[in-house]
């Protein structure tokens, strides 16, 4: 029963982190971003000169409902930005528990 709290607890603290405290994360580029925008002069986040590497950059080439860390069908950013993070948790458990039984499935089976 120990074990099934624990999983309980883990998967509320990570939807709470992914649904909430991530629309707390900077915007500021981070050290890869950062990099691919030396040589170059932006103002608000966009790039108004200078010549590197992001500005041969384009949308996403899939796009999609996430892109962005958003859902693009909604016009609020913040409640989007939470519910990308709670779906894209969701999706993810959902997917890698799917996965695991499929391999223990498996080793029932050679065990058998």
């Amino acid at each position: 029963m120990k074990t099934k709290r624990f999983w309980i607890a883990g998967v509320v603290v990570t939807l709470v982190l992914a649904g909430f405290v991530s629309l707390f994360a900077s915007a500021s580029p981070d050290g890869l971003e950062s990099v691919l925008l030396t040589g170059c002069e932006t103002a608000d986040g966009e790039i108004t000169g200078g010549a590197c590497v992001l500005q041969s950059a384009g949308d996403h080439e899939i796009g999609g409902v996430f892109a962005d860390y958003g859902i693009s069908f909604l016009d609020n950013e913040i409640l989007g930005a939470s519910l990308s993070g709670v779906l894209g948790v969701i999706l993810t458990l959902a997917i890698a528990t799917g996965l695991f039984r499929l391999l223990a499935r498996g080793r029932k089976r050679e065990n058998a």
